[in-house]
């Protein structure tokens, strides 16, 4: 059994690696595969990302086409999960981008693929970009479905908060919320003290050390987006960092 959110959250002493879309700089992002590799690497959160397809399904894809990670054209939400499971994700890798897929085949995973597989072994910090209720319901439900109240964490747009929380209040949040440098503490209050988050996911251009001590202060864990470079994770924890996102999770674990 994987830690709980709550170990995570109460273990300051270790500096938390989160495997960013997976251990997408060797792998191709947001796949079970991905997921895979960043597990095995010893990642103590796997990170993703869901959009929806024609018939309402959570799927996991990044951007809002599917045009740069596969060989298809547009918006997921056009595509039904069948037409979307013919096509082949693993065109493009952190790497390197690639003319040909770097697999044979690939096929786009749903979230409750990912749930099914993952729910029980590792956290998961999933980034919800769903542009229908519809969507955003399914989400909901198989997040309970699965029980992940302790297991993963929604980090979503402020805007979206509050709908997330009119379906299920007791779903766990980190958002987004504090981008814009010149509102950075009133906003790390606002995740806190307003939407009770235990983590919070900051900006690397925009953190000082006193921000970090902020969050520290006030029972924010911090979890900086994002940076694949050794030497300036070593000075993001230096100033009080408490973990990163990283595409290098199965490097990065290496030399933690």
């Amino acid at each position: 059994m994987g830690k709980t959110l709550t170990e995570l959250y109460n273990d300051k002493e270790r500096f938390m690696i989160t495997a960013h879309r997976g251990a997408s700089f060797e792998f191709p992002e947001n796949t079970l595969l991905s997921m895979q590799k960043a597990y095995e690497a010893g990642a103590d959160m796997i990170e993703f990302d869901l959009r929806g397809t024609a018939d309402g399904i959570p799927v996991l894809l990044h951007d809002t086409t599917i045009d740069r990670t596969s060989h298809g054209h547009g918006e997921p939400e056009s595509y039904t999960l069948a037409e979307l499971k013919k096509l082949n994700f693993s065109y493009f890798l952190q790497r390197y981008e690639r003319e040909a897929p770097a697999c044979e085949k690939m096929e786009i995973p749903t979230f409750e693929e990912i749930l099914a597989e993952f729910h029980d072994k590792i956290p998961m910090n999933i980034q919800v970009y769903a542009k229908s209720e519809k969507v955003l319901r399914e989400i909901c439900r198989l997040y309970k479905k699965y029980d992940m109240y302790d297991r993963g964490y929604f980090t979503i747009y402020p805007e979206s908060i509050e709908a997330v929380k009119a379906i299920d209040p007791d779903i766990e949040l980190c958002t987004t919320i504090g981008w814009i440098e010149r509102t950075y503490p009133e906003n790390i209050r606002i995740c806190r003290e307003k939407y009770n988050c235990r983590f919070i996911q900051p900006v690397k251009e925009y953190i000082t050390e006193d921000t970090l001590k902020l969050m520290a202060d006030i029972g924010l864990r911090s979890n900086v987006y994002y940076s694949d470079d050794p030497a300036e994770i070593a000075i993001l924890k230096k100033m009080g960092a408490m973990g990163i996102l990283t595409n290098k999770a199965h490097l990065m674990c290496k030399h933690r």
